[in-house]
C-alpha cells in the first residue's frame, strides 16, 4: 500500500492505523512539509496515538505552539468535533477552551466536558447559547456539577430551566388548542343549529389509540422503565409534563433536576401523587423542597402530614408545619424514630403548649 500523499489521507491513516511509525513520528514533531493547519490537526490527532511516546511527542511539541496560532487556526480553518475534543485535553488554555466552547463544529460530549471543568468564562459562553442547551439539557447538569461555577451561572442555569419548562408547558397548551379547535368544532356548531351530520353513527372518526403500536412494545417486552431509560434529558423532561401517571412515578426518581421540574409542572399531576411524593422516602430532597415551596400543595392536609412525618424535609419546614398539624398528629412526629431528632423535641413541647 502506498503512503498516504496529502492531510486528508494522513488523518484518515492515523485514525485507522495504516500510516508508518516514522511518518506519524516526523507529524507528531511538526516536521511534515504540510500546511500548519493540517499540522496542527495532525500533532493533536497524535496526541490520542496508541503508541504513548508518540502520542507524547505530539502533546508537548504541540504544547510549545503560540496560542494565538492555534486561536487563528480554530477561527479560520475549522477543525473537525474530534480534533476540537482532543485539542481541550492537551491545551488548557482558557482561551482556547472559550473558542472551542462557541466553535460551530464542537460535540455536544465536548461541551459536557467543559461544562464540567471550565472557569466561569467559558462556562457564560455554554450557558449563553440556548440552541446547543436545548438540544443536550444534559449539560445543565454539568454545569452544576462543576465546582467553579459561580452562584451568577448557576442562577443561570436555574432560569433557563424554568424558562425551558413554562415554554414547553405553553407549546403543550397550543398544541392542546389547536386539537379543540379541529373539524369537531365546526360540526358542534352544525349540530347547535340542529343540523344533521350524515351517517355520523355508522361513519365516526376513529380514535386517537394506536393498538398495533402498543401491542408491538408489548411483544417485544418494553415496557414503560425500558422506554424511559432510551430517552434523553429533553424526552425525559416532556414525558415527565406530558406522560402518564406511571411514567411521572418513575420520572419523579430521576437525578436530573429539570426532569423532576417536569414532573412536578405537569398539568395532569393529582393531588393524590403529590402526596405521595411528599410521603415517599426514596425521592430526592429536591422532589421535597420543591413541593414545600409550593403553597397550593400546602393548602392539602395529607401533603403537611407527609413533609413533616419525612426525614428527607429540610429542618425549617419541618418546623414551621409541625404547628399546622393536629395534636394526633403532632404525636406521632414526636414518636416516630425516623423523623430529625429536634423536630420530634419541637413536637413534644408543641404538645406540652396545646394541652
Amino acid at each position: 500500500m502506498a503512503d498516504p500523499v496529502n492531510a486528508a489521507d494522513l488523518v484518515q491513516g492515523i485514525i485507522k492505523g495504516q500510516v508508518p511509525h516514522q511518518v506519524r513520528l516526523f507529524a507528531a514533531q511538526g516536521l511534515l512539509p504540510v500546511a500548519r493547519e493540517d499540522l496542527l490537526g495532525l500533532q493533536t490527532l497524535l496526541s490520542a496515538d496508541p503508541d504513548e511516546e508518540l502520542a507524547q511527542v505530539a502533546a508537548d511539541s504541540l504544547k510549545e505552539v503560540d496560542q494565538g496560532i492555534i486561536l487563528n487556526w480554530l477561527r479560520e480553518s475549522p477543525p473537525e468535533a474530534l480534533i476540537l475534543d482532543l485539542l481541550i485535553r492537551v491545551r488548557d488554555g482558557e482561551e482556547i477552551w472559550a473558542a472551542v466552547a462557541g466553535h460551530s463544529n464542537v460535540s455536544d460530549e465536548t461541551l459536557r466536558v467543559l461544562a464540567r471543568a471550565a472557569a466561569p468564562v467559558v462556562q457564560d459562553i455554554i450557558i449563553t447559547n440556548q440552541v446547543r442547551l436545548i438540544a443536550c439539557l444534559e449539560i445543565l447538569d454539568d454545569l452544576r456539577a462543576n465546582p467553579q461555577a459561580t452562584q451568577v451561572i448557576l442562577r443561570r442555569v436555574r432560569e433557563f430551566e424554568e424558562e425551558f419548562i413554562e415554554k414547553a408547558l405553553a407549546e403543550e397548551a397550543e398544541l392542546a388548542e389547536a386539537e379543540r379547535r379541529s373539524i369537531e368544532e365546526a360540526l358542534e356548531a352544525l349540530r347547535m343549529i340542529g343540523a344533521k351530520i350524515p351517517n355520523e353513527d355508522s361513519m365516526p372518526y376513529p380514535g386517537a389509540d394506536d393498538l398495533a403500536l402498543t401491542d408491538a412494545i408489548d411483544r417485544m417486552d418494553r415496557g414503560t422503565f425500558g422506554r424511559l431509560l432510551d430517552m434523553n434529558v429533553k424526552e425525559k423532561v416532556l414525558c415527565a409534563l406530558k406522560g402518564s401517571r406511571e411514567e411521572r412515578a418513575i420520572l419523579v426518581n430521576s437525578r436530573n433536576r429539570l426532569v423532576l421540574r417536569g414532573v412536578l409542572s405537569s398539568p395532569k399531576l393529582s393531588e393524590t401523587e403529590v402526596e405521595r411524593f411528599a410521603a415517599s422516602r426514596s425521592v430526592s430532597e429536591e422532589v421535597i423542597r420543591i413541593i414545600a415551596a409550593n403553597n397550593r400543595w400546602l393548602r392539602l392536609y395529607p401533603v403537611i402530614l407527609a413533609l413533616a412525618l419525612n426525614p428527607k424535609t429540610p429542618v425549617q419546614t419541618s418546623l414551621r408545619l409541625l404547628y399546622r398539624l393536629s395534636v394526633r398528629d403532632a404525636t406521632r412526629v414526636s414518636r416516630d424514630r425516623n423523623v430529625n431528632p429536634v423536630v420530634r423535641r419541637k413536637a413534644v413541647e408543641f404538645l406540652a403548649r396545646r394541652r
